[in-house]
């Protein structure tokens, strides 16, 4: 096993050499800048400081004997032969990162519940979406206007991009998604977008604050988080009306698997046979934590419940510049906004 060290950020993973080092340093969640991933844009060039890089074959047209010579490589496309230094600018912020418009085929679609579908995106040949952890995209098919779905897995395979709809009344395109939509259509997507995403410079705690579907780009944080062995303490904390509402057990087992992980389901409208807490989300975080001075907050739900929380967190400490937050407008038959 070889260590890869980036100068730049002082990050650092672990590999055996058998992948190209872009590829191992996005699944560790390491945000290197890349674009074509088949060596010929040379957007994910670096400097090698130490240690020993090769390639398969010849070098690749993306990067000049001279850039070689000068001790450049292409990460996409190099492997380590010994430990490495290099040194890249990660990147850390939405304006770093370009919005792009590209062509997808529908993988999967899965039933998650009675309302809420799993669908899987492939981007097709040598493209890919780079991202933050939180972001989302612009999902577009001829017939409707387009619609805006948080990403909800972390990006380190990109070329395949995660989404949780839910179904809305009234909401025609998710209409379409539950009835009509089949696996391997082709679909258009436009992104990242947003500046909701994970500040990884930070050492507070991190409260995270999901509201129904609101829960798939919290999913993304938590996964990036995972995959970047952050040691902040996560406390997440999912609002939902009911237990069949709770559509993914995956919280349950990071809490199981990680002792900085914590989670708090909380139903508003729940069966008699519910023992957990209980009503507003935001409330029970309210009573869990009685000041919110040292923490940051990322909530993703309705507006009612992005305010709501927004505004009793300060009031309790929380810091206003330390609360990320991304709303979900639902779009129906006569609105073009969308139904995240």
């Amino acid at each position: 096993m070889f260590t890869i060290e980036n100068q730049a950020s002082g990050k650092f993973f672990r590999t055996n050499g058998d992948s190209p080092l872009l590829e191992d340093a996005l699944i560790h969640g390491l945000n290197f800048p890349y674009g074509c991933q088949k060596g010929f844009c040379g957007k994910c060039k670096a400097t090698i400081i130490e240690g020993e890089i090769g390639y398969e074959g010849d070098i690749p047209n993306g990067i000049t004997p001279e850039e070689v010579a000068d001790g450049m490589a292409l990460l996409c496309q190099c492997y380590a032969k010994s430990n490495v230094t290099l040194a890249v600018n990660e990147l850390d912020s939405v304006a770093d990162i370009e919005v792009r418009s590209l062509p997808c085929k529908v993988q999967s679609i899965k039933r998650l519940n009675h309302d809420v579908v799993q669908v899987f995106l492939k981007i097709p040949g040598s493209e890919s979406l780079q991202y933050l952890a939180g972001q989302y995209l612009d999902l577009i098919h001829p017939d409707f206007e387009p619609r805006a779905f948080s990403i909800a897995n972390a990006p380190s395979n990109t070329n395949v991009i995660e989404l949780h709809m839910r179904l809305i009344e009234g909401g025609k395109f998710t209409h379409f998604v539950f009835n009509e939509l089949e696996e391997k259509s082709l679909l258009r997507l436009e992104g990242p977008k947003g500046d909701f995403f994970f500040r990884e410079g930070s050492k507070k705690p991190v409260i995270l604050v999901a509201g129904g579907t609101g829960f798939g780009p919290i999913k993304a944080i938590v996964e990036h988080a995972i995959a970047t062995k952050l040691n902040r303490q996560i406390y997440l904390y999912w609002g939902v009306r009911d237990e069949v509402d709770l559509y993914m057990d995956l919280p349950v087992q990071w809490a199981d698997a990680y002792d900085n992980i914590h989670f708090v389901p909380v139903l508003s409208e729940p069966n008699s046979d519910w023992k957990g807490k209980t009503g507003f989300v935001h409330e029970s975080i309210l009573q869990d934590f009685e000041d919110l001075t040292g923490y940051e907050v990322y909530a993703c739900g309705s507006p009612v419940m992005v305010k709501s929380a927004a505004k009793s967190f300060v009031k309790q400490g929380m810091i206003q510049d330390n609360f990320f937050s991304d709303a979900f407008v639902f779009a129906f038959t006569t609105s073009n906004a969308g139904e995240k």
